[in-house]
């Protein structure tokens, strides 16, 4: 039996509001438990509502979505936490995704990518859109880049056996993994690299030196 997810919704905007609404409702997986148009409404909401997922955007009416996110974090230190925003700003994402955000999606993302990023937090992975990984990289400095591999050695063991051609059913099998937890390493991987594809990570990992 499939896991239904429960998501509450912190979104001022209508419009917003309608396409999160009318896309959880064609996914039988994902179970839309509360919209909320304030951050004031939230941890009330929380206390007499089963969550999995919040789904935050950061410009609310009163207190903003960044003011909320240590006080939700603080009493429910297990609750996904997903930022969904036009706010794509250097300076406000690192800040953000220190602060222990599973995620960082803009509001342009398509909605089956959105799905499936949502998916990947519940499995325990951390997307960010594909502009905003490339932004968390760009604050780290070129030679500290150029010198440290930023994937862990499971990740890293990962792109080497995508590199050699071998499928994600290919590589589960072969690390005694499931397909799942291949494509959660992969994101993870597509987002410490900024890149959204295979081939520009790899061809960003023979940069770094991390296969040849």
């Amino acid at each position: 039996m499939t896991k239904v997810t429960d998501i509450v919704i912190v979104e001022d905007q209508p419009v917003v509001q309608q396409r999160l609404t009318d896309l959880f409702a064609q996914h039988a997986d994902f179970h839309l438990r509360a919209l909320c148009s304030s951050a004031e409404e939230v941890l009330p909401r929380l206390q007499e509502t089963h969550c999995d997922l919040l789904i935050l955007d950061l410009e609310l009416p009163g207190m903003n979505g960044e003011e909320l996110l240590p006080l939700v974090r603080d009493k429910y230190p297990g609750l996904k936490l997903v930022v969904f925003t036009v706010f794509e700003d250097q300076a406000r994402i690192v800040r953000l995704v220190r602060h222990g955000v599973n995620g960082y999606l803009l509001k342009d993302t398509p909605d089956e990518l959105l799905i499936a990023e949502l998916k990947v937090i519940l499995l325990g992975g951390a997307p960010l859109s594909p502009r905003v990984a490339r932004k968390i990289l760009d604050d780290v400095p070129d030679d500290v880049n150029l010198r440290q591999n930023p994937l862990s050695e499971r990740e890293t063991e990962i792109l080497n056996l995508i590199a050699l051609g071998m499928s994600y059913r290919a590589i589960a099998d072969d690390l005694d993994i499931s397909p799942n937890t291949v494509r959660v390493h992969i994101a993870n991987i597509y987002q410490k690299l900024a890149t959204t594809c295979k081939i520009e990570a790899l061809n960003r990992a023979r940069q770094l030196g991390i296969i040849s």
